[in-house]
């Protein structure tokens, strides 16, 4: 009977517990102020505390009356604001993303909105324009990425602590007072974000070790945001009760906001203009780029807005962190020693870090990870419910949260709870983030620094890995100290991110510093003869027979996979290899097909528990056995997975379902799955699996194969003839060899007819169109090609000649590979130069063997650098042309420079002509190198005249790209993506002259270009093509003639019903220019189509794929 009665009582409980209540509320609130006196919002301290303390007697969850923090956007009505620091609350948020999106509409994001308009931080989750700009600005900074940046940070962390060393060495060399440390980590934090986001260096650091004033950005937005919640309206009654002083300081407001602006406008337009940054820079991104999720560019009037996000939230949160980071291990010396010991073992003797080393600083890392706990750069976590719900907390307890209501998730209350963080949360101890057994006793979801969701942080591991160079740097410089007068407060700080107020240490410099081998110049001899360049001996020549039946798939929200992807296919190939295509995991489920006959990577993270966007579609395929089981069994898979061991709840979720579902589904692995940790070092584990995957894959069985370091294919061997050696001088010179064996060459010379440009009015670009006389027995059919033979520009060419240090008549003998057999032919030095590439930009590998034949240890130091952070740029002969002491000679400089390729251009002409017609556009732009670039095909094109010669040929190639005139045809063709449809027309043009057809079927072309007034070419052709009967319909898309973006997609849709038409009368579909961006545009915009006029989706895919296996949609499309 009481076991009975216990079990009723306890029924009753849970079924007490089930049903909803409502939110808890704070202390009372006063009339008019409601609660803002109690949370002080305008105190010293950082309010978001003050509410952090109300936990204790309020809970983990209750509402406030500040009005303030409401959101004003949800039927006029202010719904009071809910704070949180539940974590199990916080994990419904996380996987409730969707209904619970961060809006930015309350009265405080507004007044902060003032000076930072719509950026990344602030602006709302449904915002259009937070859609688009945020992949642009996270991809720059994934894991994967932060490799780039990481010269920046070891520079700028060294230049900072020159300038502590300056500041030292003037006070005595001794123990030193250095004061103003919130100033110093602030120019820091910024001269390194804005250097690696828009590749420019503001010199802040250097400006305040010399007294000088600093970029005017910082003084005036700091300014500027600590009066902004007064003057964000302007002048309003209240500033009438001290008139002039509210005026001055109106004024003086103004000019800071005033300064601000004028500030972002000099960088954008620096960007735009080339003078500071590159392509891959996030503002050149936020510029020119479309965003992937949205398939549209940032607003221009936003991206100053976005720029403001970086140059703000990117610099002062990070500042605030190694600021507090730093007073925590002056006050714990133990700590300070342990940091200093685990920094000084990773640097070794050589004093200084690489990439390789950073994630080695695990303890470093605990120690700013615990700062981040305790002093989180961001205060509180901000959500919305747009309709009424509930949420559960950890005991049980389910709340009713109300439609409209703002919930904060307090980051000082969840980060301090005693049931996560032991009896003295307040104590600074890193060994919370060192120990794994006290990691997994507290709730998965008790510890958000950065955010969480699709709204955490994009900048987040950048500001870890800047912050632990900084430290381990400064670290092995100096002791840290607290001053006994030094009173430590958290305050609000010069913009939104707390600070340790006033912050000063002593620093004593340490007699026993490891100094920078560096500094002193003094490098390793290279272990690389210098006259080994090829590295073949490295790398085992793959199996004949190695199989290319290799697919690669990728699951990334933020591009890290991708770029993994793509690292595993390059390198695949270096072996010999050639995988069928690198694409996102989804298009798995679309390619389909029998695994077991082939070979599958698949490369993916994990989105908090959740398959990446690109992946979704894949996982509820792979969760159903009738729709993929199947098709798995015995097939040979290989996983790399990709995580953050700092989530561990979620960490590798989505791989190691995708790895147990292959395995439930009978796949074979390859070899074992890869679980890579970003948090930690993981170059060097993925370099060795995909080692061992080359291995597998090309035969080599359980033998890693190293990285290759090989030379480039299609090299010409070459060697300087002197006039005595009678056998050289006897090989024929190349005119003499190629009239001996005409026969034998593919490229013959062809002579220009016509050159003219196709651009107009004031447009800066150039498109030619060119006429050339084939010679005899050179044919070629509607839609054929001609291929050019380019040569490099004679200014390459002298430049090339200045680095070998050459006059231009020697002779060499140059053949393919090897000068000693097969055919080779005597040319002059200048006519050698001209066959190679001199534009190529060097592979890492080839950085790296140029620094192994250095003879200058600064230089070859340089080089291996640069070879961590390529410059995408910089081409070789730049490289070469900075690093003097480099002087190879020709045969090895030709092993760095491929021969040109042959160009391929689309014939603008009718078949069974003596003539040919290209149209060709001309690339023509200065690289962030300040090198005035020019296609090495049509910048030679462009500069023909009329009797010139070219050498090129007709390339008879397997096409279905050829001109039916059976049934209608419709045509897409945006720029010189036209050029075989001017053939397709005159061809019919002939046609319907000579009455060769009983009836000519319609022709519909759509075309695109920018402007009506620059780049309409062809329009006079296109119009005498409509006038006899050639083109029925024309459609023009003029993407820049209006405020919004029109291009040839676009017009498509529009044209539905013609097209639907059309295509019912059996019509073949060609498309003809990019195939990155508009080819599978144009074949989004053809499915619209079909899908609004069948019958189902089901019906709309087994159309368009019929008219594939038709041959009815043709492509002839390029990178």
């Amino acid at each position: 009977k009481v076991l009975m009665a216990n079990e009723k009582v306890e029924k009753k409980k849970r079924e007490a517990a089930a049903v909803p209540v409502p939110v808890p509320k704070g202390p009372m609130p006063l009339p008019l102020v409601g609660n803002m006196v109690h949370i002080k919002p305008f105190g010293r301290r950082p309010f978001a505390y003050n509410i952090a303390d109300m936990a204790d007697d309020y809970g983990d969850i209750f509402s406030l009356r500040v009005d303030l923090l409401a959101s004003s956007d949800h039927d006029g009505t202010r719904v009071p604001p809910i704070f949180i620091t539940d974590p199990s609350i916080v994990q419904e948020l996380v996987q409730r993303e969707k209904e619970f999106p961060k809006m930015w509409t309350s009265n405080a994001n507004k007044t902060i909105s003032f000076l930072g308009g719509k950026g990344l931080f602030t602006s709302s989750t449904t915002d259009r324009e937070w859609q688009t700009a945020r992949p642009l600005m996270s991809k720059p900074f994934n894991e994967v990425k932060l490799k780039a940046y990481f010269d920046i940070i070891v520079d700028k962390s060294e230049r900072y602590v020159q300038q502590l060393e300056h500041r030292v060495s003037r006070s005595g060399g001794g123990k030193t007072l250095i004061s103003e440390l919130n100033e110093w980590n602030s120019c820091f934090t910024f001269d390194t974000v804005m250097e690696a986001s828009l590749g420019t260096d503001l010199k802040n650091l250097e400006a305040l070790g010399e007294g000088k004033p600093l970029d005017p950005f910082l003084p005036a937005f700091r300014k500027a945001f600590r009066m902004n919640f007064k003057f964000n309206k302007g002048w309003q009654l209240k500033h009438y009760l001290n008139y002039f002083e509210n005026k001055r300081q109106l004024e003086e407001f103004k000019g800071c906001v005033q300064t601000m602006f004028d500030r972002l406008e000099s960088l954008v337009e620096d960007t735009r203009n080339g003078v500071i940054g590159s392509k891959q820079s996030v503002l050149y991104s936020l510029l020119c780029d479309e965003s992937p999720a949205t398939n549209e560019k940032v607003r221009l009037a936003n991206v100053k807005n976005h720029l403001v996000t970086l140059m703000v939230a990117g610099h002062e949160t990070t500042a605030a962190t190694i600021g507090f980071c730093m007073y925590f291990l002056a006050k714990n010396p133990e700590c300070q020693a342990r940091a200093r010991e685990e920094a000084r073992r990773v640097m070794g003797s050589k004093g200084y870090l690489e990439y390789k080393d950073a994630g080695k600083l695990t303890y470093i890392t605990a120690c700013l990870r615990e700062t981040l706990r305790i002093f989180s750069a961001v205060a509180m976590l901000q959500r919305y419910s747009p309709k009424d719900t509930t949420v559960k907390g950890r005991d049980g307890t389910e709340y009713t949260i109300p439609a409209g209501s703002m919930l904060y998730v307090v980051l000082r209350g969840l980060h301090t709870r005693k049931e996560d963080w032991g009896d003295e949360p307040l104590e600074w101890n890193p060994e919370r983030f060192m120990d794994d057994d006290l990691i997994k006793k507290r709730h998965p979801h008790s510890y958000y620094p950065f955010g969480f969701a699709l709204r955490s942080c994009v900048g987040q591991f950048f500001a870890i890995w800047e912050a632990r160079v900084c430290l381990a740097l400064m670290l092995n410089k100096f002791d840290l100290e607290v001053p006994e007068f030094y009173k430590f407060e958290a305050v609000r700080g010069m913009g939104p991110a707390p600070f340790p107020a006033d912050l000063a240490l002593m620093m004593a410099p340490r007699e026993d510093q490891i100094v920078s081998s560096r500094a002193r110049g003094c490098f390793p001899a290279p272990s690389t003869p210098a006259g080994d360049v090829s590295g073949d001996a490295q790398m085992p020549d793959p199996p004949a027979a190695a199989s290319s039946d290799v697919r690669i798939f990728f699951g990334s929200n933020v591009g890290a996979c991708e770029e993994l992807a793509t690292s595993i296919q390059q390198y695949l190939r270096k072996l010999g290899l050639n995988p069928a295509c690198v694409k996102p995991l989804d298009e798995l489920v679309v390619d389909g097909g029998d695994f077991s006959a082939g070979k599958t990577v698949i490369v993916t993270s994990t989105y908090n528990g959740f398959p990446p966007d690109n992946a979704r579609v894949f996982e509820r395929w792979l969760k159903d056995p009738a729709a993929s089981g199947g098709r798995w069994k015995d097939a040979p898979i290989a996983i790399c997975g990709v995580g953050n061991s700092q989530w561990h709840a979620t960490f590798h979720k989505f791989p190691n379902f995708v790895e147990a579902k292959l395995k439930e589904y009978g796949a074979e692995a390859i070899l074992p799955a890869l679980k890579l940790d970003v948090s930690k070092e993981w170059d060097e584990e993925f370099e060795e699996w995909l080692g061992r995957l080359g291995g597998e894959l090309t035969g080599a069985g359980n033998d890693s194969l190293p990285s290759p370091v090989t030379g480039r294919g299609n090299r010409l061997a070459v060697q300087l003839v002197q006039e005595e050696d009678a056998e050289l001088m006897g090989v024929k010179t190349l005119p003499e060899l190629f009239k001996s064996s005409a026969s034998t060459f593919n490229a013959r010379e062809i002579k220009v007819l016509e050159n003219r440009e196709l651009q107009y009015g004031d447009s800066e670009r150039s498109t030619r169109h060119v006429e050339l006389s084939l010679p005899e027995g050179m044919e070629y059919r509607c839609g054929d090609h001609l291929a050019i033979r380019p040569f490099s520009s004679k200014d390459l060419v002298d430049q090339a000649l200045a680095v070998l240090r050459l006059g231009g008549d020697e002779w060499v003998v140059a053949a393919l590979q090897d000068c000693s057999s097969g055919r080779k032919a005597r040319v002059r030095s200048r006519n050698v130069l001209s066959f190679l590439d001199l534009t190529v930009v060097p592979t890492k590998s080839e950085l790296l063997q140029l620094a192994a034949m250095c003879p200058c240890p600064p230089e070859m130091f340089q080089l291996k650098r640069l070879a961590e952070n390529r410059d995408e740029d910089r081409t070789t002969l730049e490289v070469l042309q900075q690093f003097k002491s480099l002087q190879l000679s020709l045969d090895a400089f030709c092993a760095f420079f491929p021969l040109l390729k042959v160009r391929y251009y689309s014939i603008a002409s009718r078949g069974n002509s003596p003539t040919c017609k290209i149209c060709v556009g001309v690339v023509d732009y200065t690289t962030s190198t300040g090198r005035r670039h020019k296609g090495a095909s049509s910048g030679m094109l462009q500069q023909l005249k009329e009797g010139d010669s070219v050498f090129g040929y007709v390339p008879h190639l397997s096409s279905d790209f050829r001109l039916r005139v059976d049934v209608p045809i419709i045509m897409v063709g945006p720029g010189t993506g036209i050029a075989p449809f001017m053939g397709f027309l005159e061809e019919r043009e002939r046609a319907a002259s000579e009455k060769a057809l009983e009836e000519e079927k319609e022709a519909l072309l759509f075309f695109g270009c920018r402007s009506a007034a620059q780049d309409d070419i062809y329009k006079e052709e296109l119009r005498r093509f409509q006038r006899v009967g050639a083109l029925t319909h024309c459609f023009s898309a003029f993407s820049r003639d209006q405020p919004e973006k029109v291009y040839v997609q676009h017009l498509i849709v529009e044209q539905k019903d013609l097209v639907w038409r059309l295509l019912q009368a059996g019509a073949v579909v060609y498309v003809c220019g990019d195939a990155a961006k508009m080819a599978p545009d144009v074949r989004a915009a053809f499915r619209q189509v079909v899908s609004h006029f069948a019958a189902s989706e089901s019906a709309a895919t087994d159309f368009m794929e019929r008219m594939h296996e038709d041959k009815r949609y043709l492509e002839d499309v390029w990178g």
